[in-house]
């Protein structure tokens, strides 16, 4: 029996947080179940740096803002989570709701009780989760995916190569010496094409400095996004649709996912200096299958190009859970 009834409002409640990876995730996977929903975007105060265990022992909703939820007059048909603070949120309101909703969480929340309360679990096969009959280990990160149509490419110089940076994580550190020569060295293959650039939230700031620079001085450099300054409006999707190449470094599972779903070659910058083992183990995975290419391909033609389909797998796994 489907759990979507017409005679009923039937919505999915979305919960997101801060957590710019999060929200993208939940975001993409909303957009692929195309079925109606509500966000409820989570405001936390200091309690949520305790582990989820301790939350949810006092209740689960001990590091929320006070007056940060609203009662609904209906209750969701589906739950749908990401990230490690939402977990006993969602845990908890799914034991409030009287129609009990189906529960759905992205990522796997580590230090939490009550797992068996949640229907499907799905976390990145990297993270090294035992899969059991409510986990379900994917391939990536479900990923935002949008084609433009119709939209004039700015950049008369080609190839046109988008580079992707990410960032510092935990002991691994992203150092400007390592970006230094990265860049210099598309600069140096790619010395008649365009070079765009984007980093992301995690990028250090010194990197940031660096790309700066090096845009000042290097005119093949068209175009630099930095995420943590303020824009109207986001270019990352045109800068992916503009590029011939995408080059991303190895130490974002989500970035990576992301460029994977494109049909276009995608060419992975990784080492040991700052990329942990889990990240490496990835990407050479995503290179073997056919996904992705080592840096060292770097402007080499491709043969054939595997796009990755995480999100629309994830999706198609709920669908038919609620539609059954």
């Amino acid at each position: 029996m489907s759990l979507f009834n017409k005679k009923q409002t039937n919505y999915v409640l979305a919960i997101i947080d801060d957590r710019t990876g999060n929200r993208n995730q939940v975001f993409a996977v909303l957009k692929e179940l195309n079925l109606p929903y509500k966000i409820l975007d989570i405001k936390y105060n200091w309690l949520a740096n305790f582990p989820n265990f301790i939350l949810q022992t006092f209740g689960g909703l001990l590091h929320i803002k006070k007056n940060n939820i609203k009662k609904n007059k209906e209750s969701p048909t589906l739950i749908l989570s990401c990230g490690r603070r939402t977990f006993p949120i969602a845990s908890r309101l799914k034991y409030i709701f009287s129609s009990s909703p189906y529960f759905v969480h992205l990522m796997y929340p580590k230090l939490s009780l009550n797992l068996k309360n949640c229907n499907l679990i799905f976390t990145p096969n990297h993270d090294n989760i035992k899969q059991r009959y409510n986990i379900i280990n994917t391939f990536g990160s479900p990923a935002p995916f949008k084609i433009l149509k119709k939209i004039k490419n700015p950049h008369n110089s080609k190839p046109i190569i988008l580079l992707l940076i990410g960032g510092s994580h935990g002991r691994y550190i992203l150092k400007s010496e390592i970006i230094n020569s990265l860049i210099k060295d598309i600069l140096k293959k790619n010395y008649k094409g365009s070079v765009l650039i984007s980093t992301s939230r995690r990028t250090p700031d010194d990197v940031i400095k660096l790309i700066d620079e090096l845009g000042k001085k290097n005119s093949v450099i068209k175009n630099i996004f930095h995420p943590k300054n303020k824009y109207e409006k986001n270019p990352l999707t045109e800068m992916i649709h503009f590029a011939n190449e995408l080059v991303v470094t190895g130490d974002s599972i989500s970035m990576i996912s992301e460029l994977c779903q494109y049909n276009k070659p995608v060419r992975i910058f990784y080492n040991e200096k700052f990329c942990a083992p889990k990240h490496i183990n990835f990407c050479k995975k995503l290179i073997y299958e056919g996904y992705a290419f080592p840096f060292e391909t770097f402007l080499k033609k491709c043969d054939k190009i595997k796009t990755l389909n995480t999100t629309k797998k994830i999706s198609n796994t709920i669908l038919r859970k609620i539609y059954l």
